[in-house]
């Protein structure tokens, strides 16, 4: 069934195979961020709205570009990808500290609430999906000898304190919501370590055919614990329908 997909939190062009993925699995999808990226880097089918992440009135206007232009989203993902954020703010100063905490603290807390708020004004069935791509932090790896040997860029404070508040904020909507006529909520994680994280394409695919199963099975009971991405999709459903 074609869905309407709003993608947050992985720009244009680095969420452009995930976004690709899941056109190609018969969605329409919005991805909201940074708009002067050049063209090419995203499928022209692939709707771009501006994102100011510091802003909650820009957030409100994500969802009601979004809306504008494919009605309302059945589903929105809203995606942190731990690595692709240290490599955006990989120097620990302070300096960076307030445009880090705009991208990977503030963003998705706007946009997560005006979501709720949006959802709860249309009344109509939608699912929120935290997605979360996690990094070995600084921490761990000085205290294993085997994640010093296989992880090249570890997650610094700023990247690890973002990550953890991510989680937390998502387990707290998730149970804040359980009792909700209207909103659903999808926990996804893995490390880069995960087979199914490893590419945005394959991660798309799985999800895309995980949500489906969700949506087909009707009994589908609401959780607000985290599943591993590649998971085994509910009893009943072909995961990858040919």
């Amino acid at each position: 069934m074609e869905k309407n997909i709003l993608i947050a939190g992985k720009d244009i062009p680095f969420c452009s195979d995930f976004a690709q993925q899941l056109l190609l699995s018969g969605c329409n999808v919005v991805a909201a961020g940074k708009t002067d990226s050049p063209e090419s880097s995203v499928p022209s089918e692939v709707k771009a709205v501006s994102w100011n992440k510091s802003s909650a009135i820009s957030a409100r206007s994500v969802i009601i570009q979004a809306e504008t232009l494919h009605n309302f989203a059945d589903d929105a993902i809203l995606y942190f990808d731990a690595p692709q954020f240290v490599a955006q703010f990989g120097s620990l100063t302070s300096d960076s500290c307030a445009p880090a905490a705009d991208a990977m603290i503030l963003g998705y807390q706007y946009l997560t609430i005006e979501l709720l708020n949006r959802i709860e004004q249309h009344k109509a069935k939608s699912r929120i999906i935290f997605l979360l791509k996690t990094c070995p932090t600084t921490a761990e790896t000085s205290r294993s000898a085997s994640l010093k040997k296989t992880v090249s860029s570890p997650a610094n404070a700023i990247v690890a304190a973002a990550e953890a508040s991510f989680a937390t904020f998502a387990e707290n909507i998730a149970a804040v919501t359980e009792e909700s006529q209207y909103v659903s909520i999808l926990l996804v994680t893995g490390n880069s370590q995960n087979e199914t994280m490893q590419n945005d394409r394959t991660l798309a695919k799985w999800l895309s055919g995980y949500i489906d199963a969700l949506d087909a099975k009707k009994d589908a009971q609401k959780s607000s614990s985290w599943i591993k991405a590649g998971a085994k999709a509910p009893a009943g459903f072909a995961l990858f329908r040919q």
